[in-house]
Order: structure tokens, then C-alpha cells, then sequence
């Protein structure tokens, strides 16, 4: 319970300092929750090759953080970090899936894809073909994580999917921010999202 916490301070003292400052905590306590989630799974590697995935998953979006964050920001290399972490979840939630799949979810999913690049392609530039592989991929989480959960009904699957979802939110208004400009709640919106969609993942390891 205090793990959570942990995790849960750690994540708003970030969101508020991107707000008020000061700098040095903007830059601490981001990495930081992400720590947490990381020492909360590993408590399970052990016992689960899940947990292992999850760990992984979160390791690379840690490392797309720090790259964003540079002061010079480094918005390929973070976005190949989070192409890699959503790759690593997309794994993990196939692996928990044995049955049959549904027509629907890949082509609602892959429907909305289609739209949001529409949206994002006019100021996308040189930038189309990265995004565009982006978006296929987080589709891609989204779409494993309904089967893991269409396919158990199991809670860990249900908080599997949300994350997945939530993660979808989160980087969906990034991509507007990034191009159409940000917003003054965008932050708020995008950072809270970010780390629920991580902490709802990993729990989904933890309730397994």
C-alpha cells in the first residue's frame, strides 16, 4: 500500500512542478515514479515471465522520459524508446492470450488509428512515417490487451487494457500538443494519463 503511495506522490509532485516549478523537481520525481513502478513489479520477475515484459516495458518508457526531458529534446530517440515499450507490452499481453479473436477490436481500433493520423498528417512533415509507425503500434498494445481481456474477464486483464487505453489517451493529446501547440491543462492531462495508464499496467502484474 505505501509502495502506491509512493508512486502516487511521486507522480503529482512531477505534475506540479512542470506547473510551479522548481526545475530540479520536474526532472526528479518523473524517473522517479517510474522507479517505483519498476521495484513494485520486480518484486514479481521472479515467479512471472508477465512481470519480466512489464519490467522491460517499463525501463524503455523511462528511457523515452529522459529523452524528452534533455534540454535539447531528443524526439526521435524518445519516441523510438516508447515504440520499443509498447512493442515489449504488446508481447506481454499476446503471450496471456490463448483463444479466439474478434474482427471488431482490430478494426475499431485500426478505424481511429486512421482517423488520428488524418488529424496529425498536415504539421506531421518529415515526421508522417515515424508517427504513422507510432500509431500502428500503440493500435497494435491496445488491440493485445482487449484480447488478453476478451479472452480471460480476468481482473489483471481488465487493468491491463485500461492502462493500454489510458496510454492511448496520453499519447494522443501529446501528438496534438507536439503540433498543433500546447494548451495550458495539456501537462496535466497528458502526465496524468501517462502514469496511470504505467501504474494500472503494472498492478495488472501484481493482482495476476
Amino acid at each position: 500500500m505505501w509502495s502506491w503511495f509512493a508512486v502516487c506522490c511521486s507522480g503529482l509532485l512531477h505534475i506540479s512542478a512542470a506547473y510551479r516549478g522548481p526545475r530540479w523537481q520536474f526532472y526528479l520525481f518523473k524517473p522517479l515514479t517510474i522507479i517505483l513502478l519498476m521495484i513494485i513489479v520486480g518484486a514479481h520477475v521472479s515467479a512471472s515471465t508477465y512481470a519480466q515484459w512489464v519490467v522491460a516495458a517499463l525501463l524503455l518508457s523511462m528511457v523515452g522520459d529522459l529523452f524528452f526531458m534533455l534540454p535539447k529534446d531528443r524526439f526521435v530517440l524518445g519516441l523510438t524508446s516508447f515504440l520499443l515499450a509498447h512493442l515489449v507490452y504488446t508481447f506481454a499481453f499476446w503471450a496471456q492470450f490463448d483463444g479466439h479473436m474478434v474482427w471488431w477490436l482490430p478494426a475499431m481500433l485500426s478505424g481511429l488509428g486512421v482517423i488520428v493520423f488524418l488529424l496529425l498528417l498536415p504539421n506531421l512533415g518529415r515526421f508522417a512515417l515515424p508517427v504513422a509507425l507510432y500509431i500502428a503500434v500503440i493500435t497494435q498494445m491496445v488491440w493485445a490487451a482487449g484480447e488478453y481481456w476478451l479472452n480471460t474477464h480476468s481482473v489483471a486483464a481488465g487493468l491491463a487494457l485500461a492502462g493500454a487505453v489510458f496510454f492511448m489517451i496520453s499519447d494522443t493529446v501529446l501528438a496534438f500538443a507536439r503540433v498543433k501547440g500546447e494548451l495550458r491543462p495539456t501537462q496535466a492531462i497528458v502526465m496524468s494519463s501517462y502514469f496511470v495508464a504505467q501504474a494500472l499496467i503494472s498492478a495488472s502484474v501484481v493482482i495476476a
